[in-house]
């Protein structure tokens, strides 16, 4: 008998024994003239001892296992030239062969054309880039593959005008995060924050993606909603074999790394992203924390006491000895062939880290008269992020059908020991520690399906999708022990605000996405002239709920205060006589809803003349309806909405075969966040400072100008010349209320805006210098953004006349030197980036407030350097990040130097360390 399930295990892997046996070749096949993918082209491939062939997909794509040997592929299209190229197959490995065919001058006259691999791969990845209907750059899977990006943020880092901040918000022309929207895999992208509107690029892995895109241009079929540039991020579909892979590493931060760590309470699971109940609120009546009077009573200090006790009030902590950070991913995938030209694919990713992190802070606060605060901060941030990708994909000649889903889960635990002076002028010294836990989760969902109708009658693209977010902060606590003249010792703070005092904090936010898009081409050709029409209607819905509650400890403190909170805010100091928490919860501030829907309608035309000039022209009709209002006051906090029109063109003129011109109006929009509008205020301890929203702003409109020159010496060769223009009205900035004698940050709406700048690309291999073979492995890149922009304001306006938008960027630097050789397995790679100083907070003109000026973020280097070696099957690789590890500084500039000084004054400064990774990867 226990020959039987031997016997089943042989059955089973017999098709992957089978499959190991033989090799693969894939690509896909581009039309020369637009660069779409060719459906229903026959490829064959023909050897001494073997026959075996496919047929192109309803994306261009084809795949065809082929027994190890040399082989003569033929490509054959009615009407255009036949190809015929020579590639090696390899057991177990895929030949890459994509390939550009042109239609035949002579339809009468077979037309046969035999050339290498090296030149239809080059040539093809050349067409795609310079047929792309937009101005836009972007990373093909060829080039990821030879990088050793591990995730999507540091792919966009390879862009031309686009750089990363915080390791994860993409800036893209100097301009911040609010101005970018996302695809992926045809799904617009939430925000993933809870205080900002953007999405965290580095979910998802670099080896998944397909294809990544930066649109800089507007057209009628893309969403209307950003100012910088779209990112389309496509994953994987269908695999051209099986392949499964792990990689495992170590990071070591040289501020952290095997140093103390102070870390407070963890608990099961955490380190997964999993939450139990240890952090919940206990089940209270909803007012019963809420005092009756200023003084309460001796029955009333009983029933806080005893409410108080069912609090989770164990505070303890402790220093541990940080450890290197782990990092593991794995990937699966495998094509299923349905026979008859269709097949299925599978990709499933899956991937974990743990970070620790130290840093040193220094924190100033400052209102009308000057300085009011002075801190020096030990910043211990930890981070775990978990996460994976599960996409099916079929395909079939006339049909394709994706499902694709991510989740990602990130929780930061980030504990902040400061002290320092809390009151210049009177001289009140403090000791604090804040502990804030933020669990962020989100779920991406897209069903699409592609489908030609008839022999090429019209095409049908349809897609639904679905996105859950939750943020949710269990438990963030504060406390705060000062010490003025009149005392010889600390006091444990107690007071009426949970900025100020000691206390507790807690929210929750769940939002739900549905979406939805519906969409029909038709080609109307002639003898001179090509013509793609399309129609479609999108439209989308947000639901989004938040509640948050705050609470302050008051009455009477332990007579011997440790300064330890784990003892002094235990459970046995919490009672009528001692210590027990009240609830501050403004309901007009604490709570809110918002729903937004919104309706698009959009026309457009894509006309090929001559096979030299390119037209993508048309309009967008947006509705929007934005609606926040309290739950709790049953009352409307904000309302916007909007019917607007989108017009769009883009035009490309071909000079030569490697050589464009373009140019492109395109309008658009930047709407307001719920968090934007709604007037809930959140204290960021790390800057002191609260957040507050602001229900009055409105929505900015965009027009867009762009020009570029593009030449494509070869292949993923480029050298590129641009130029763009923008007019904002009512741009959204965010900047001080100098309203507030507490440091608060806020949005606000400016009069109107202009930016126009300049772009500079180059990525060229050292070829031209010699013919020595490694120099075409050596690739020398750089790119360039130079950015102007100012402002009008309103007649009364306190803001400084001519300042740049906040968070824009005068330039954006990168530059690098890449080496890789396939046949040795060596890579390595040595990156500069950096960003001029920029507007990180909007102030006022000095004349209004010296110490209310706008906070500038003075420029920073960063130099990374990898290297490694792929051995087979393994993959080392070796990662020296921010070398240079230059302090992140926040100042306002009080000489108008340009330039952070001495007597400029101090915000906020944070120092850096550097990191150093070693990462295994192994490929089964």
């Amino acid at each position: 008998m226990k020959k039987i399930p031997i016997l089943f295990s042989l059955l089973l892997a017999l098709p992957f024994m089978l499959l190991a046996q033989k090799g693969t070749i894939s690509g896909k096949v581009i039309d020369k003239s637009n660069g779409e993918g060719l459906i229903g082209v026959t490829v064959k491939a023909e050897s001494p001892t073997a026959n075996t062939g496919a047929v192109t997909d309803i994306e261009g794509n084809y795949l065809i296992s082929a027994l190890p040997g040399d082989y003569t592929v033929s490509f054959l299209y009615s009407s255009y030239k036949t190809e015929k190229v020579t590639v090696t197959v390899e057991a177990g490995k895929v030949a890459y062969l994509n390939l550009t065919m042109e239609e035949a001058t002579n339809t009468l006259t077979e037309v046969v054309i035999t050339t290498t691999i090296e030149k239809t791969t080059a040539l093809s990845l050349l067409t795609q880039r310079k047929n792309a209907p937009q101005v836009s750059d972007g990373v093909s899977a060829d080039l990821i593959r030879r990088t050793p990006d591990r995730t999507t943020s540091d792919v966009l880092k390879r862009v031309t005008g686009a750089s990363i901040q915080e390791g994860k918000f993409a800036v893209i022309r100097g301009m911040n995060d609010r101005y970018i929207a996302g695809y992926l895999d045809g799904a617009l992208l939430p925000s993933t924050e809870s205080d900002r509107k953007a999405f965290a690029f580095d979910v998802v892995p670099a080896n998944l993606i397909d294809n990544l895109v930066i649109i800089k241009a507007g057209s009628p079929d893309l969403v209307g909603d950003f100012g910088g540039g779209v990112i389309k991020i496509n994953t994987k579909s269908v695999p051209e074999k099986f392949t499964q892979s792990i990689s495992i590493g170590e990071q070591t931060h040289s501020l952290t790394t095997f140093k103390g760590f102070t870390q407070y309470k963890r608990y099961p699971g955490e380190a997964l992203n999993i939450f139990g109940s240890q952090r919940d609120l206990p089940t209270f009546d909803e007012n019963a924390l809420k005092s009756a009077s200023t003084f309460p009573g001796a029955e009333e200090k009983r029933k806080f006491a005893e409410i108080s006790q069912k609090f989770n009030n164990d505070w303890s902590n402790k220093v541990v000895n940080a450890i290197p950070n782990p990092r593991i991913s794995y990937s699966l995938g495998f094509p299923i062939d349905l026979h008859h030209d269709r097949k299925l694919g599978v990709v499933l990713a899956l991937n974990y880290s743990n970070s620790q992190r130290y840093s040193e802070g220094l924190v100033n606060s400052f209102d009308g008269t000057g300085q009011t605060s002075n801190f020096k901060d030990d910043v211990y941030k930890q981070n775990y992020s978990s996460g994976g990708i599960l996409n099916v994909n079929y395909v079939g000649t006339k049909t394709q059908i994706n499902f694709r889903n991510l989740l990602n889960l990130n929780t930061d635990n980030n504990t902040i020991v400061r002290t320092g002076i809390g009151s210049t002028q009177d001289q009140v010294e403090v000791k604090a520690v804040s502990n804030v836990i933020n669990y962020n989760r989100l779920y991406n969902g897209i069903v699409s399906l592609k489908q030609i109708v008839g022999a090429n009658l019209f095409t049908i693209n349809a897609s639904a999708n679905y996105s859950n977010v939750r943020r949710n902060i269990p438990d963030y606590r504060i406390a705060s022990y000062t010490k003025t003249p009149d005392f010889e010792t600390f006091q444990l703070q107690r007071g009426d605000f949970f900025n100020s005092s000691t206390g507790r904090f807690t929210s929750d936010l769940k939002e739900g996405i549905y979406g939805g898009e519906l969409q029909a081409s038709k080609e109307l050709n002639t003898s001179k002239v090509k013509t793609e029409i399309k129609a479609g209607v999108y439209t989308q819905t947000r639901n989004r709920t938040f509640e948050s509650r705050n609470f302050v400890y008051q009455g009477n403190q332990p007579s011997n205060l440790t300064y330890n909170p784990q003892i002094d805010l235990a459970a046995s100091n919490i009672n009528a006589n001692l210590l027990y928490l009240l609830e501050k919860t403004s309901n007009d501030l604490a709570y809110y809803k918002g729903k937004s829907t919104q309706n698009a309608f959009y026309l457009m035309a894509d006309q090929k003349f001559f096979e030299k000039l390119r037209t993508v022209y048309g309009v967008r009709y947006e509705n929007v309806d934005i609606h926040v209002t309290n739950q709790k006051l049953n009352s409307e906090v904000s309302r916007i909405k909007q019917d607007v029109l989108l017009p769009s063109a883009n035009i490309s003129y071909a000079l030569t075969e490697k050589t464009n011109i373009r140019g492109a109006y395109y309008a658009t929009v930047n709407r307001p966040e719920f968090r934007e509008l709604a007037p809930f205020a959140f204290f960021v301890f790390d800057k002191n400072a609260e957040i507050r929203g602001n229900t009055d702003l409105k929505i900015a409109k965009l027009n867009n100008f762009d020009l570029r020159y593009e030449f494509y010496p070869s292949g993923s060769q480029v050298i590129s010349a641009g130029a763009f223009y923008k007019t904002i009205k009512n741009p959204v900035e965010f900047g001080i209320d100098i309203a507030q004698p507490f440091t608060t940050f806020t949005y606000q709406n400016e009069k109107a805006a202009t930016i126009y700048g300049l772009e500079l690309e180059f990525r060229k291999n050292l070829s031209f210098l010699g013919r020595a073979p490694f120099l075409n492995d050596i690739v020398v890149f750089s790119n360039l953004a130079l950015i102007h922009s100012k402002l009008q304001f309103e007649s009364g306006s306190f803001a400084k006349q001519n300042r740049p938008l906040q968070g824009q960027s005068p330039y954006v630097l990168n530059a690098g030197i890449q080496y890789e050789n396939s046949d040795n397995g060596w890579f390595s790679s040595i990156v500069f980036n950096r960003i001029g100083r920029r507007i990180a907070f909007v102030g006022v003109d000095a004349k209004y407030g010296a110490t209310r000026q706008d906070v500038y973020e003075a420029p920073r280097s960063v130099v990374d350097f990898q290297f490694g070696k792929n051995i087979k099957r393994f993959n080392l690789k070796l990662t020296l990040g921010d070398i240079l590890k230059q302090k992140q500084t926040f100042y306002q500039d009080i000489d108008n130097s340009g330039k952070y000084e001495t007597k400029d004054l101090l915000m906020f400064q944070f120092k850096n360390g550097f990191t150093t990774s070693l990462t295994v990867g192994y490929t089964f």
